[in-house]
């Protein structure tokens, strides 16, 4: 699909979002056969940007800059409605939505500063208070899933980086209120 991106003359730009830095995203990307280019967030851009708290994430900007589409939380390039709408607007410069290609705008971030503030201890160093803090957001906050995301793959990189991240694991742990 890269390919036929390219050739309507656009561009794909993946962020990942991870404040341990590019190296432990980056088999991701490579393992996926990525040709387009995907740059590391890790502090707080995206979020305080867009207003996400979870990832993945699609966004259509147009050729003027002007924002067409955005779904925040849930956007999967391979569900052949979300590979339709991104090809239409390619082709045409159209956005047909449908009950399957739903719009999710920005989200309320009132956990983002205990987000940053976490951010600040973890790069200094301090991993049970970067924990603590995080865990306090998330209390404000359950919905935002970078912060879990985050706290998570800190305590339990085996979920995350060694091999495929963990969703059946995710999901128990959400389901036991973690």
């Amino acid at each position: 699909m890269y390919s036929d991106i390219t050739a309507a003359g656009s561009d794909v730009l993946s962020i990942a979002v991870d404040l341990q830095g590019p190296d432990l995203p980056r088999p991701f990307h490579d393992k996926a056969g990525a040709e387009f280019t995907t740059v590391v967030d890790a502090g707080t851009t995206v979020t305080r940007t867009f207003g996400v708290r979870a990832v993945p994430n699609g966004a259509l900007i147009d050729e003027n800059g002007i924002l067409r589409y955005a779904l925040y939380g849930g956007f999967e390039i391979r569900k052949p409605a979300t590979k339709k709408l991104v090809s239409d607007f390619l082709l045409n410069g159209q956005i047909q939505l449908t009950e399957e290609t739903p719009v999710k705008g920005a989200v309320d971030v009132a956990s983002l500063d205990y987000f940053e503030r976490g951010l600040e201890l973890y790069g200094a160093g301090d991993l049970e208070g970067a924990a603590t803090i995080w865990r306090e957001g998330m209390k404000v906050e359950p919905d935002h899933w970078n912060m879990r995301k985050q706290l998570w793959a800190i305590e339990h990189p085996d979920r995350f980086y060694d091999g495929d991240v963990d969703y059946g694991w995710q999901k128990e742990q959400v389901d036991n209120g973690k």
